[in-house]
């Protein structure tokens, strides 16, 4: 294969540090999938509740080892988030589409 090869994963995550205040915050990842973006800023957040309609992509989120200090997954409708106001510091919405 000819040409470069970017992980995006990667690039995600060096924009977020840059950009995005992650120290100690409280995030909600919606559209969590199997929890690889919460995953990827476990070490600078506070806490990461995880939604995602995907009750099976739940259950894998639910099984990383490395989350379950600082983290809760759940099945819900992002429309209609189970959540009072002002519960989280940001919010991450990253290839959920």
């Amino acid at each position: 294969m000819r040409g470069v090869r970017v992980d995006p994963e990667r690039r995600e995550t060096r924009l977020l540090r840059r950009h995005v205040p992650l120290a100690g915050a409280r995030v909600l990842d919606i559209g969590c999938g199997d929890g690889r973006m919460s995953s990827r800023v476990r070490g600078w957040i506070h806490s990461v509740v995880g939604v995602d309609l995907a009750g099976q992509d739940v259950r894998r989120a639910h099984a990383r080892k490395r989350l379950h200090d600082i983290a809760r997954f759940a099945v819900a409708d992002a429309s209609r988030l189970p959540f009072q106001d002002r519960s989280f510091d940001l919010a991450l919405f990253s290839c959920s589409l």
